[in-house]
């Protein structure tokens, strides 16, 4: 299967976030700053103490602050797959494109199979699926009637258990949505009803 993935930052991490702006700042600017201070009131050697001591605490700082957001992300994830477990056959169209989200040039097709993944706010009242492919690129993203879809039981694994690992050496997704050519999202995980989202 030939998969055009649309959003390539994901593999690569080229893009900073504010998070990782503010990690430089408190970790280079913070200690110059303090030390150069230092120097000039009390001289060059308890300038540089400071320094290596406000980088030392900058860095704990630092490494805090990502393990509770790593924390946060993965209690996220185990929320959604607690919550969201099926996998569906789409054997009717949605009714309503409104509730279709997909990169130009991919489409849904019946027979296709989709994974239950969050709704967006506001349209609780429909089953949201995400048709994924055999390297488990995001095709499609839609709300679906009950009739529109049927049930093949629980995942046997969830859409919401990767990690980047995945990027270089992923399992073969188990339901992908039928073999074509097709554009793609990127990973699961960071695809949602407003586009890719930043870490």
């Amino acid at each position: 299967m030939t998969v055009y993935s649309i959003n390539n930052r994901h593999s690569r991490q080229e893009a900073w976030t504010i998070f990782e702006m503010l990690a430089v700042v408190l970790m280079i600017f913070v200690p110059i700053s303090l030390g150069q201070f230092a120097a000039k009131r009390f001289g060059v050697l308890p300038g540089v103490g400071v320094g290596i001591l406000s980088a030392i605490l900058c860095a704990i700082v630092v490494v805090l602050f990502y393990r509770a957001r790593g924390r946060q992300h993965e209690n996220r994830r185990r929320e959604l797959r607690e919550k969201y477990r099926g996998i569906y056959r789409v054997i009717g169209l949605p009714s309503d494109g409104t509730n279709v989200k997909k990169p130009q040039g991919a489409e849904i097709k019946i027979g296709d199979y989709g994974w239950e993944a969050e709704p967006p706010k506001g349209k609780e009242g429909l089953i949201f699926l995400q048709g994924l492919t055999a390297k488990w690129q995001v095709v499609w993203y839609a709300g679906f009637r009950s009739d529109q879809i049927e049930s093949t039981g629980s995942k046997p694994r969830s859409q919401y258990d990767w990690d980047y690992s995945w990027l270089r050496n992923a399992p073969p997704c188990p339901f992908p949505v039928q073999e074509r050519e097709t554009p793609s999202w990127g990973m699961p995980d960071t695809w949602g009803w407003n586009g890719p989202k930043r870490k």
